[in-house]
């Protein structure tokens, strides 16, 4: 060929355009802010036919060819928007996400679970609810006390329910029994954003709850996601906290999540009326791990842990160290506790399902008060717990359970022993003995349960229980029946009755060998309830119960053996919850108590009123959503003024010279009344990778100045008022991702 010819081919190639090369897009279609993958997705290139959708992963894959200026688009009709994104010039293969939002934002709906079928005595709510009431600073746990029947104690946000002390409750979580729940600055050891939701059992609980006579707090944690590894940090006024979940493998998930609090390295300490506070630190953390056997069972590896400090110096011109000179000097508080528990959850056939626990605790106490003294206390829990239900026919199901328990005690003494008591209030630490215990010990102890539930008519369950139950230390055994009954008398109501006996070990102090008496019995109660609960439509329902609970074998102080089952006591009250659930612009709940709790002392024969007596107690608590982005919750809490010892003066002085307090009758007096408004506005913001909420609480938005104490003077003819720490604001953020 003449090259003339050539370059005669070369100028007519050139005059038609030559095919451009082809580049693959590949990329995940998610739901913006929770990157959620979105399976049926269709991608499309703008302008052309070329499109392709999204697998269950939300994962695509698309060809087009090189181009100067191009766009994809992403939707899923009726589902999700639509996302263009414009790019220019491929060269090479590329990918593209796309972070789609909802086309339907419904209002949230919490679903909260019912993991029992008893319903005598229960009030179950969900987590969520509770972490975003007004004044809590989202500590679920203290919202507990806007429920019926729930009040505060004067030591943290412990609660107290229907007449008995805040130490008469047990805590569960998971089923399984915990030791510490709250930090020493009044705040749950829990991350709220793990709990999913609570039962409360006020009275007369399934026979499966141990070492119990006031309430049962049973927590459920979720379980950990398992699409994807995501997380959480959180920041607020006292603390920081971070977690971390997602799948391992496919029948493997975890989660972990550690807080501490911050505020002790920005303050180093605080100083009023003479005595120096450092600034307390707490921390703490939990964990679960979840593999799947099979279809049915699973394995579940739990831990927690929680610390605390605090310490303070009381200055020797301090009113508190002129009443009480052994405080004059550096006092020192330090707690820790840890727990591991193996869980498997097995169903043996269609009709019976099995859990059994292997759970192990750990506590350690130290104090130093001045010369006050020291106290060591170090608790060793090892237990093995067995739970299984068969259902017997349609309507009929048996409930069988048992508890092995092992206890190390290790306690090193040298302090101070008032036996100080709710009967008792002229207890003076400074005039009290000496005394020194070093011991080391084990107690063992075993537990048996049955509960039967059977329908004995269409529309009637009968539920039988009893409990048997043995500890070697104090070398008590108890049976303890159980009955309850449930009348659905329409689909829309329910009427509910029951009575339990139940028993509990006094607290370690009162048991011990030299500080207490290890001749004591437990401690007893009867309770017995009815109640009544009606739906009113898919939202809104109202419950009332009425109840009465006596007490037994309560604990007074006595000057020869240190303590004595002298006491007895009683409570009794009508409650009443209004509640709308979560599913449009407004929900929340009110909640009324009218109640009475009493002790006797029945050496002396006096009664008085128990010293968390509120004859009036009521709770609002409201949640508004103004828009899909910002919500406003109000908290309004108002009760009667609680009981208190009045001081009269003097009544000699004791050997060191020292004015000896005039008590007035136990608990004669009474406090103003109290109530407070509480508001939280909360903001939600949603980008493609992440979520930011954060929240601003104002609390006791008109600054009442509620009393609730009195403080008097070295002399005791001066008395002052004793106002609540309420912090006027608080707020966090919380990143999700």
């Amino acid at each position: 060929m003449r090259i003339r010819d050539v370059f005669i081919w070369m100028a007519l190639l050139a005059a038609f355009p030559s095919e451009a090369a082809e580049f693959k897009i590949t990329g995940s279609v998610f739901e913006k802010g929770i990157r959620k993958p979105i399976p049926g997705a269709v991608i499309k290139l703008q302008g052309s036919q070329l499109s392709a959708v999204t697998d269950q992963q939300g994962h695509y894959s698309i060809v087009v060819s090189g181009l100067q200026h191009f766009a994809l688009s992403a939707e899923k009709p009726g589902e999700f928007s639509l996302s263009v994104q414009e790019l220019d010039r491929v060269a090479q293969d590329a990918s593209v996400n796309f972070y789609l939002e909802p086309l339907f934002k419904m209002d949230e709906v919490v679903v909260v679970s019912q993991r029992s079928q008893d319903r005598v005595s229960k009030t179950v709510i969900s987590g969520k609810e509770l972490n975003r009431v007004a004044g809590t600073s989202g500590d679920p746990l203290a919202g507990l006390q806007t429920l019926p029947g729930v009040v505060a104690s004067n030591n943290g946000n412990a609660p107290a329910v229907r007449g008995s002390g805040p130490g008469d409750n047990a805590y569960y979580v998971d089923s399984l029994p915990v030791n510490k729940v709250f930090h020493s600055v009044g705040i749950s050891v829990f991350n709220a954003d793990l709990i999913s939701d609570f039962n409360l059992y006020s009275a007369a609980f399934a026979p499966r709850y141990a070492n119990v006579t006031g309430a049962v707090i049973d927590v459920a944690l979720r379980n950990p996601r398992t699409d994807r590894l995501g997380g959480k940090v959180n920041v607020n006024m006292l603390g920081a906290d971070a977690l971390v979940e997602g799948p391992v493998s496919d029948d493997q998930s975890f989660y972990f999540a550690a807080r501490r609090s911050y505020i002790d390295l920005l303050v180093k300490q605080v100083e009023q009326n003479g005595i120096t506070l450092q600034i307390p630190n707490y921390s703490d953390y939990q964990g679960k791990y979840i593999k799947k056997l099979n279809a049915t069972d699973r394995l579940t590896f739990h831990m927690q842990g929680a610390t605390d400090t605090l310490s303070l110096n009381v200055g020797g011109n301090s009113d508190l160290a002129k009443k009480q000179p052994v405080l004059a000097g550096n006092i020192a508080l330090s707690d820790a506790y840890t727990m591991q528990a193996l869980v498997w959850d097995a169903a043996l056939s269609d009709a019976a399902n099995n859990k059994l626990a292997l759970e192990h605790r750990v506590s350690d106490a130290t104090t130093s008060a001045a010369s006050a003294g020291n106290l060591y206390l170090a608790q060793e829990d090892w237990m093995v717990r067995e739970y299984a239900t068969l259902a017997l026919n349609e309507g009929h199901e048996l409930a069988l359970g048992a508890n092995v328990t092992q206890i190390h005690f290790a306690v090193d003494a040298n302090a101070k022993n008032a036996t100080c008591t709710q009967f008792n209030p002229s207890c003076d630490l400074t005039s009290a003995t000496q005394q020194q215990l070093h011991e080391r010990f084990i107690s063992n102890g075993w537990d048996t349960s049955a509960q039967d539930r059977k329908r004995i008519a269409s529309d009637v369950t009968l539920v039988t229980g009893v409990r048997y139950s043995y500890e070697d230390y104090l070398y008590r055994s108890y049976t303890e029946p159980r009955i309850g009954i449930e009348w659905e008398t329409s689909p829309q109501t329910l009427i509910t009755a029951g009575w339990g006996r139940h028993n509990q070990m006094p607290p370690a102090q009162q048991v011990a060998r030299v500080f207490g008496n290890p001749n004591l019995d437990h401690l007893r109660a009867d309770h017995s309830v009815l109640g009544i609960q009606h739906k009113l439509d898919d939202l809104w329902s109202v419950k009332a119960e009425t109840y009465y609970k006596k007490f037994s074998n309560l604990v007074v102080d006595d000057p020869q053996l240190n303590y004595v089952n002298g006491a007895s006591g009683s409570a009794y009250g009508l409650e009443m919850l209004v509640k709308k659930d979560s599913g449009e612009q407004m929900s929340g709940w009110f909640s009324l108590s009218l109640s009475r709790s009493e002790r006797r002392n029945d050496i002396t024969g006096q009664t008085f009123r128990f010293e968390l007596d509120q004859p009036v107690n009521a709770k609002l608590v409201n949640s508004y959503k103004l828009n899909d982005d910002w919500t406003l919750d109000t908290t309004w809490t108002a009760h009667s003024g609680t009981p208190y010892t009045p001081i009269n003066g003097t009544s000699g002085t004791y050997a060191d010279g020292r004015p000896i307090p005039n008590y007035a009758t136990v608990n004669s007096g009474t406090l103003p009344f109290y109530h407070r408004l509480d508001v939280r506005l909360e903001r939600k913001l949603l980008k493609d990778t992440y979520k930011l909420n954060w929240y601003f609480e104002l609390n006791n938005i008109y600054q009442q100045q509620n009393i609730v104490g009195y403080t008097y003077d070295p002399t005791y003819t001066v008395k002052k008022p004793v106002y609540p720490f309420v912090l006027p604001i608080s707020f966090g953020v919380q990143a999700e991702f």
